[in-house]
C-alpha cells in the first residue's frame, strides 16, 4: 500500500487514486462520507464544499425528519425513554421529538445511543438512497455528512472518508460556548456526546483524508484541494 502527502490533509490510499481517476472506472455518483467529532466545525467544511456546488447529505437532519414523520419510531421512542421526550398536539398526540431531552436521557443511559442507532440509521440509509437516486446524473460527487458515519456503519457505503479535525479542548470550548456548557445540565449532555462518540485516534485512523480545523488553520485552501481532486473522478 504506498501513501503520498496532500496539502494541509492526511495522506490518503494511493488505491483509491487510481480507482478515483482510473478512465476504465464506471461509477455514477463519487460518496464522500465526511465526519468529525463534536465541535470540530464539520459542518462549516460542508458548506464550503456546498459553496463549490458539491450536494450535500445530512444524516442528522435526515434523522430529525424521521423523528417527526414516521409514528412507528416516534412510538418505539417514546416507549424506551418516556412521555418526556414527546412533543404533542392539542389531541395529546406525539407529532415529534423533543431532541434535546432525547439527548440528555439517550446519552446518560446505558445502551441510549445504541438504541437509537438500530431503530433510526436503517432509515436515514434508506433515505440516502433516494436522496442520491434522485441527483442529476451529471453530480460528480457527494458528501454523506455524519457525526457518527463509523459507529453507525455508514461509512461501508462510502468511497473514500474524509474527517475534520480539531484538538479536543478547542472542540470542547466551542462546544460549551454553543450549548450553554455554562448550566452543569447542558455540561453533561454535552460530556456525555463526547464520550459516547468514536476518539479522534480512532476516527483519524479510519479515515482517507482529513481536513484540520484549529484556530491556525486555514480551510478553504484544504477544501479547495480536495475538490480539485474529486472533481476529476468522472
Amino acid at each position: 500500500m504506498y501513501y503520498f502527502n496532500l496539502y494541509g490533509a492526511k495522506v490518503v490510499r494511493f488505491s483509491f487514486l487510481y480507482i478515483m481517476l482510473s478512465k476504465d472506472y464506471k461509477k455514477d455518483i463519487f460518496i464522500v462520507g465526511l465526519t468529525g467529532g463534536i465541535g470540530s466545525g464539520k459542518s462549516t467544511v460542508a458548506r464550503v464544499f456546498q459553496a463549490f456546488g458539491v450536494p450535500r447529505f445530512e444524516a442528522d437532519k435526515a434523522a430529525h425528519q424521521i423523528y417527526a414523520n414516521d409514528s412507528n419510531v416516534r412510538k418505539a421512542v417514546i416507549e424506551r425513554f418516556g412521555e418526556s421526550v414527546a412533543i404533542t398536539n392539542k389531541q395529546g398526540e406525539s407529532v415529534d421529538l423533543n431532541r434535546k431531552e432525547l439527548g440528555k436521557l439517550a446519552f446518560n443511559e446505558d445502551g441510549g445511543i445504541e438504541f437509537l442507532n438500530k431503530l433510526v440509521h436503517p432509515a436515514v440509509r434508506e433515505a440516502f438512497k433516494v436522496w442520491l437516486s434522485e441527483l442529476p446524473s451529471t453530480t460528480t460527487y457527494v458528501l454523506r455528512e455524519s457525526a457518527i458515519l463509523f459507529e453507525s456503519g455508514s461509512d461501508k457505503g462510502c468511497d473514500v472518508v474524509l474527517t475534520v479535525s480539531t484538538d479536543k479542548e478547542e472542540r470542547m470550548n466551542r462546544v460549551l460556548q454553543r450549548d450553554g456548557g455554562e448550566k452543569s445540565e447542558s455540561r453533561e449532555i454535552i460530556l456525555g456526546k463526547f464520550n459516547a462518540q468514536l476518539s479522534e485516534q480512532k476516527r483519524l485512523e479510519f479515515s482517507d483524508f482529513v481536513i484540520h480545523n484549529n484556530d491556525e488553520d486555514r480551510i478553504l485552501p484544504q477544501v479547495e484541494k480536495l475538490h480539485a481532486l474529486w472533481s476529476k473522478t468522472s
